[in-house]
């Protein structure tokens, strides 16, 4: 057993007998537990698709405006990523994307979007999921428990690359 798998499994053992004991009530845990877990990810998003000003975590749309990202804040200031190249395509409308791709060294991480979704109605800008591209599937950072079909990530996606041309994202 490594000493990850140990602290984890400290932690739940620590989580669970303050649960029997009374001290957390376990419905404020769990929003407690998805909005640390979405602001992690929107840290990850800040470390490697910084913006060219502000943070994600502030950002209240994601909207494309020719062939840029742009990022919209409550105070309806706008900015764009620091490096433009790393948006890639889309998919939906530019107003109102369902799914946007960003690539990084070569490793696509596709930001996906749902006003109504489980995630998705808790977050200012309606992030329902942020994956990051592996070999043979995708990892999610804020739908940890539901695991990703391995056969259905082999499958290639179809995206709009900011030209306007197809982008196909194989699996």
């Amino acid at each position: 057993m490594d000493i990850s798998t140990t602290s984890t499994e400290y932690s739940e053992q620590n989580f669970t007998n303050l649960i029997n004991a009374g001290i957390v009530n376990v419905n404020k845990a769990e929003v407690v537990k998805k909005c640390d877990t979405i602001a992690n990810a929107k840290q990850f998003l800040d470390s490697t698709f910084p913006l060219a000003t502000g943070s994600h975590k502030d950002v209240r749309s994601y909207v494309v405006y020719y062939q840029q990202l742009l990022m919209f804040f409550a105070d309806g200031t706008h900015t764009g990523l620091k490096d433009s190249g790393q948006f890639v395509a889309l998919n939906g409308h530019k107003s109102e994307p369902e799914a946007i791709l960003l690539r990084n060294n070569g490793t696509h991480v596709e930001l996906s979007f749902d006003r109504c979704g489980e995630t998705g109605n808790k977050d200012q800008a309606h992030i329902e999921d942020i994956r990051i591209e592996g070999h043979e599937y995708w990892i999610s950072l804020l739908n940890i428990e539901h695991k990703r079909d391995i056969k259905r990530s082999q499958e290639a996606t179809l995206f709009t690359a900011k030209d306007g041309e197809d982008y196909l994202l194989k699996g």
